[in-house]
């Protein structure tokens, strides 16, 4: 977002124009009451995703936090996967943008990190040469993120 902020200061561009269309070419977004419908248009996402899909420990760890927030120790408690191969596939998860923080529990005397999916459910549609990944974002989830703000203006 800095560099959002530099670009707006010292450009005619329009930034929330360029940060839309940016958008755009990665994902189609549609809102259906209260929750949004997310198509992963961009082939290099759509391919992560199946490709996390294809892992059993990852699908066991994305599946259990999809309408759930958990610390990891209830995470790989939940998923059955063991905690070493389990710390790394979380860790992946978060890197790759699937997992967010969604607050702090304090557990003996130190806070740790609650994480949530940032999907409520996503759907694999696979046919003869076609590969279709779309999620469903829940309102909440989608308006905590900061570069979806342009995209929520133009959907209301």
């Amino acid at each position: 977002m800095k560099n959002f902020r530099v670009l707006k200061k010292n450009s005619t561009l329009d930034v929330n124009k360029f940060e839309k269309e940016c958008i755009e070419k990665i994902l189609k977004i549609k809102k259906s009451g209260e929750k949004y419908l997310v198509t992963i248009i961009d082939l290099d996402l759509k391919n992560l995703i199946l490709q996390l899909f294809g892992e059993e420990k990852a699908r066991k760890i994305i599946s259990c936090l999809l309408e759930n927030e958990y610390i990891i120790p209830q995470i790989l408690k939940e998923s059955k996967v063991p905690k070493t191969s389990g710390y790394r596939k979380i860790e992946n998860l978060i890197i790759h943008g699937l997992f967010i923080e969604s607050g702090k529990v304090l557990s003996e005397s130190k806070k740790i990190s609650k994480l949530q999916c940032v999907f409520q459910e996503i759907k694999l549609d696979i046919k003869k040469g076609k590969i279709a990944v779309n999620g469903i974002i829940n309102e909440k989830m989608f308006e905590k993120s900061t570069s979806m703000k342009s995209i929520l203006e133009t959907l209301e």
